[in-house]
């Protein structure tokens, strides 16, 4: 769980500060808010920000006249199902398949497998595994 802090600097809009912290989506917390609230509390220790009074978002800035307690806008966004279901295929298995499942790695997707054309199974062994697998997305990887 990963969260940002933007800042008007000068005339412009910087990241000024970003906190991480783990998912929580998971047993034993099943609570996605808690890894959110997790981030945020690094933020507030690195910035010397509070954001948070317990456990809500202090708005607007400058609240209460102190010009380091509050954010004007709170957004949040969630991939908290997981990553995109993906497989991906490439010509050959150690060059283009490898980076392709690298590219979709590093984008935080979940691989279900990799395809290539020296992969040691039948084209209808790959068509079946894609129709059982279903995945989300196919990435395909090589060529000239």
């Amino acid at each position: 769980t990963k969260a940002i802090l933007i800042e008007k600097v000068g005339d412009e809009y910087r990241q000024t500060f970003r906190g991480e912290a783990p998912t929580t989506v998971e047993a034993p917390f099943e609570d996605v808010t808690r890894g959110v609230l997790n981030a945020i509390a690094e933020i507030e220790d690195l910035s010397g920000r509070k954001i948070l009074d317990g456990e809500k978002i202090i708005t607007p800035s400058g609240a209460g006249g102190d010009p380091k307690v509050g954010v004007d806008i709170y957004i949040s966004t969630s991939s908290a199902g997981g990553g995109l279901q993906m497989m991906v295929a490439g010509v050959v298995q150690s060059m283009t398949a490898e980076s392709a499942q690298r590219c979709a790695l590093g984008a935080g997707a979940i691989v279900m497998d990799v395809l290539a054309s020296n992969d040691g199974r039948l084209p209808h062994e790959k068509i079946e595994r894609i129709r059982s697998l279903r995945p989300d997305m196919i990435l395909l990887s090589g060529g000239t």
